[in-house]
């Protein structure tokens, strides 16, 4: 079972020791690989049942049951967490599977991406190459424009600063400075 599901189950569940959560975790590791597009919940369960074993209407009796028991005994905390919002009543069990999926989801798609990427800029006219910084924690941003003529120059340095991860910081106070982008300090 991924490990990163069953954390995102354990922080909104209620009693983790029932057989529904496993149920539930083997329908949110189903769902992850349709997100972030839409699935139905027949397709998810006859996935689900290659995978555990279980009939359809078993998963969904199970499914229900978790659902019922995260709304009984579960953090409601965590739950508006989950859903962005406080939810009103029950959750819908695919909603609640939707949720978690999207959670993880999300959470994977962010240890992804590096923490900076550059990206080579291009003027029309007069033809000039620069740079753009781009940074998710903190989100910031840095721009360098009109930076040479030379494209191959542009993009060495562009992959030099990926491959570096040179913080914004530091890339925009030597640029600022007149130093030289290529040497890492």
């Amino acid at each position: 079972m991924d490990e990163e599901i069953l954390l995102a189950v354990e922080q909104i569940g209620g009693r983790l020791s029932r057989d529904c959560y496993c149920d539930l975790c083997c329908l949110v590791e189903t769902a992850i690989p349709h997100l972030p597009g839409t699935f139905s919940m027949e397709a998810l369960y006859a996935e689900a049942r290659a995978e555990s074993g279980k009939e359809k209407d078993t998963l969904a009796k199970s499914l229900s049951r978790a659902a019922e028991d995260i709304w009984a005994y579960g953090d409601r905390e965590a739950l508006r967490q989950l859903f962005r919002r406080m939810p009103r009543e029950k959750p819908a069990p695919k909603d609640l599977v939707r949720a978690l999926a999207m959670s993880v989801w999300r959470k994977r798609k962010a240890q992804d991406r590096p923490p900076v990427r550059y990206q080579l800029l291009e003027s029309l006219y007069p033809r000039r190459f620069g740079i753009r910084g781009e940074s998710w924690d903190p989100a910031c941003q840095l721009v360098v424009l009109l930076y040479s003529r030379d494209r191959a120059e542009v993009e060495q340095l562009v992959q030099a600063l990926n491959r570096d991860q040179v913080p914004l910081q530091e890339a925009q106070e030597r640029f600022l400075c007149g130093e030289d982008l290529y040497t890492r300090s």
